[in-house]
């Protein structure tokens, strides 16, 4: 029988999903904006009822989420999305599409630093994954049409489609793009791009901004930016992650209403030291690039500000984006460069500093180029892309998202990833304490590395594994065999030695290794087997992606 996905009428959903996605995202950040008016008009009277609005911000939003939404945590909206990329499917409640977003509106309308990309990744989502399973549409393509929903939102709000195409492609894996989502994306951010222009305008998120030509010397200066955001990038997502940890410790000693009165002090100070560091950040990106001057410490300051401010907000209680405030500290990075490479104000520096920072902290690449690209001019495309490349390898692994796999994984690797991933929200300390030792196999099959391609094959017929360990005359593990590798050897090269360009380097773990190091290992490495190995560097067990995924459906349960 034919389905709704294989008919032209999917298309006309994804794309009806775009719209949806659009109307909702510009009509909650419209709510945004009249809030935030609203707030700078009173704290004109008095800077010090800032301390009052960031209170309200962190409490209002976890109020609501806690009281109204299915799902009960605040925080980063692009969390939320890869959360429910990944574990779910793409299905998200009606009241978690519309609660998320709203308390979103509320920590940035009241002085919260976070991004109106965060409820505009979010919202919509509940429709379109209550649309596709009253049509029927198998529940693989509902993760299709739910990242599509994302892009036709990020779209929506800066009027960049294609930003909002290749975000969707990139940021579910760190190393890796999920083209599967590619026509869905397209198709959703198409009519959402329109109707943004016919709302909003077609004018640039940031105005008009003129370029000249580039000169090599920028072209030599932006490498160094893309080193500089490199390592900010690192010490961004390390303070990121630690907060989180701080978060959970101070919660167990003074409860929510605790933490989110130690929030509200710490955003309080730093908004009343300067209104630029707290709220969404447009107001000082807009002043940088229209090239309103500013002491280069005071640039400085406002960074580091911007980047506590932004921690505090999404670790104790407020919700919202991470992309925008990244955004608002890769411009102040790049405008202090550019003051102090003796380049003035540049919004070439501004610009680089954005995507470089963007593409270290969120492990995306093509996204920050396009971006400032549709924002600013294409004019800066090549450097952009440039600093990019050089913050993404300097930043190597660093990133916001925990939830983020490295590679789109395949058959046992995407099924240690899927219930892993689960398993660390509902059974961390367990994954923690569960060791090797506990559930390896036993006395495991081995091929020694002095034995013919053709015996090796014979070793594979005892058992159902694809991959084998090699080992020495001491058991020490020297590498491992696949089955597929050895299956391509031309027949008149049986007899001859196994050789170690037929082998992978192995991966290798005591038997004192936790379950939780075990899987993120086959992970990273896109694995599916590990060896254990004793105190003296001799093989003693083996474990296979199902073995792990075995053990969490154990202690789950």
């Amino acid at each position: 029988m034919s389905r709704l996905e294989d008919k032209p009428g999917y298309y006309f959903l994804v794309a009806f999903v775009g719209v949806i996605g659009a109307i909702s995202t510009i009509a909650f950040y419209e709510l945004y904006l009249r809030i935030w008016n609203e707030t700078l008009s009173i704290l004109s009277y008095s800077r010090l009822y800032i301390f009052l609005f960031v209170f309200l911000a962190l409490a209002t939003s976890f109020v609501l989420v806690r009281l109204f939404a299915e799902s009960k945590s605040t925080g980063s909206g692009t969390h939320s999305v890869l959360e429910t990329y990944h574990l779910k499917n793409g299905e998200t409640s009606l009241r978690d599409t519309i609660v998320k977003p709203l308390a979103s509106v509320f920590t940035m309308g009241f002085g919260g630093s976070a991004g109106p990309e965060g409820p505009s990744l979010l919202v919509g989502g509940g429709l379109a994954s209550n649309i596709a399973r009253r049509l029927k549409v198998r529940i693989q393509y509902h993760r299709r049409i739910f990242i599509a929903r994302a892009a036709a939102g990020l779209t929506a709000v800066f009027r960049t489609p294609l930003t909002g195409i290749l975000f969707a492609l990139e940021i579910p894996y760190k190393n890796d793009l999920d083209m599967e989502t590619f026509i869905e994306a397209s198709i959703a951010t198409i009519p959402s791009y329109l109707i943004s222009v016919v709302i909003l305008g077609s004018e640039r998120f940031f105005g008009t901004v003129s370029g000249g030509e580039i000169t090599l010397s920028e072209i030599g200066l932006s490498l160094v930016l893309g080193l500089i955001c490199g390592l900010y990038a690192i010490f961004f997502t390390k303070i990121f992650s630690l907060a989180g940890n701080v978060r959970m410790s101070l919660r167990k000693r003074i409860g929510n209403l605790g933490l989110i009165v130690i929030g509200a002090i710490s955003l309080g100070a730093i908004g009343y030291y300067s209104i630029y560091a707290v709220g969404v950040g447009l107001n000082f990106v807009n002043e940088i690039v229209k090239g309103t001057s500013f002491a280069v410490a005071f640039v400085l300051a406002i960074i580091l500000l911007k980047t506590l401010a932004t921690t505090i907000t999404l670790n104790f209680g407020g919700s919202g984006g991470l992309f925008f405030p990244t955004i608002v500290i890769g411009a102040g990075i790049g405008y202090a460069f550019s003051i102090l490479s003796g380049n003035g104000s540049s919004v070439f520096f501004i610009a680089v500093g954005m995507a470089a920072l963007l593409a270290g902290t969120h492990k995306i690449l093509l996204t920050p180029t396009a971006f400032v690209v549709e924002t600013l001019g294409g004019i800066y495309a090549i450097p952009a892309l440039i600093a990019s490349a050089v913050s993404y390898l300097v930043s190597r692994g660093s990133t916001f998202y925990t939830i983020q796999p490295k590679t789109r994984l395949k058959t046992e690797e995407l099924a240690v990833e899927r219930f892993f991933l689960r398993a660390k929200k509902t059974i961390p300390t367990k994954l923690e304490q569960t060791v090797a030792g506990d559930f390896m196999t036993k006395q495991p099959i081995y091929i020694h590395i002095g034995t013919t391609i053709k015996d090796a094959l014979g070793a594979f017929e005892k058992t159902t594994l694809r991959v084998l360990p090699a080992v020495d005359e001491k058991m020490n593990v020297i590498g491992a065999v696949t089955i597929e590798d050895l299956g391509n050897v031309d027949s008149k090269h049986m007899n001859e030695t196994l050789s170690e360009m037929l082998m992978h380097r192995p991966l290798v773990v005591r038997k004192e290794t936790s379950l939780e190091k075990i899987a993120e290992l086959m992970m990273d490495k896109g694995e599916d087997h590990v060896f254990v190995v004793d105190d003296d560097e001799k093989l003693i067990g083996v474990i296979s992606g199902i073995d792990v995924v075995r053990k969490i459906t154990e202690l789950s349960q």
